[in-house]
């Protein structure tokens, strides 16, 4: 079997696998339930709050920082950790296939299942705002929709990339994923712009994206990035750029330490 072949049948499986966790089940309720919170939250907004504030705090705070992360993470460790804690991987290992189409093809599920998910959980989170039309005074603000959707899949392959290379690299990668998330996401990512660390994180370039894309009123900007206080369109930069870069270099690093290293069955976290 070919390289390209084996991973694409290897992600065939990793998605068949995924589908029946029960995790997947819950999450599709979790962004259900956030739409129909989001379309009740419309009757009865906060004061002076627009249609478009209101969307882009839910999926941006809501999806975007929290339930994305940790979802895609506990994906990703669970299609690679996995084969370890259960000694599964000797038998991988020992098939006519390189390891590398392995960790590629893992790496693909997991960041197309979340993409998708998340791309839908987004777009169903504005037809629920989008259904109160009082809080649009100017009219329905689709492209905060497109904005948003785009956001979610590039989010879903960078942390996809982060999870896997934890997973490869660490016998507890969840808890390396926790403080990357918490540590870095949550604290580094929402620095001002002139915080270079920034640079570490997934949250700064996709914020930057989602600021390219909607074209923000000033209290927007600062629904999205609380601590820059004059938010300047040169502070944008080349988001997919630093986007592809990280799932770039954290892939590289992934399949250097997946296909060098010698496994040993580890603890189930």
């Amino acid at each position: 079997m070919g390289f390209f072949s084996a991973t694409i049948e290897i992600t065939r499986q990793t998605l068949r696998q995924l589908l029946q966790n029960r995790m997947c089940l819950v999450v599709g309720f979790a962004l259900v339930a956030i739409a129909l919170i989001g379309y009740l939250l419309g009757g009865h907004p906060p004061r002076e709050l627009k249609g478009s504030h209101l969307y882009a705090l839910m999926a941006w705070w809501l999806l975007g920082t929290v339930l994305l992360p940790w979802t895609t993470l506990y994906f990703g460790v669970q299609a690679v950790h996995g084969d370890i804690e259960d000694r599964s991987f000797q038998y991988l290992f020992l098939r006519p296939v390189s390891r590398a189409a392995i960790l590629l093809g893992k790496w693909l599920a997991v960041a197309l299942l979340c993409s998708v998910m998340f791309t839908v959980g987004a777009v169903l989170l504005f037809f629920a705002f989008a259904a109160r039309p009082e809080l649009w005074p100017l009219g329905v603000e689709t492209e905060m929709a497109v904005a948003f959707a785009e956001a979610m899949a590039w989010a879903a392959f960078a942390y996809a990339s982060i999870a896997v290379l934890f997973a490869a690299k660490f016998q507890r990668p969840l808890v390396f994923g926790a403080f990357f998330i918490v540590g870095l996401q949550m604290f580094i990512g929402n620095m001002p712009a002139q915080a270079g660390i920034r640079v570490l994180t997934i949250t700064d370039p996709l914020r930057r994206l989602l600021l390219d894309g909607i074209d923000p009123d000033p209290r927007l900007a600062r629904v999205l990035w609380p601590s820059e206080r004059e938010f300047k369109p040169d502070l944008i930069g080349h988001p997919l750029l630093n986007l592809s870069i990280i799932i770039a270099v954290t892939l590289v690093l992934a399949l250097w330490f997946y296909t060098r290293s010698e496994y040993d069955s580890r603890s189930r976290e």
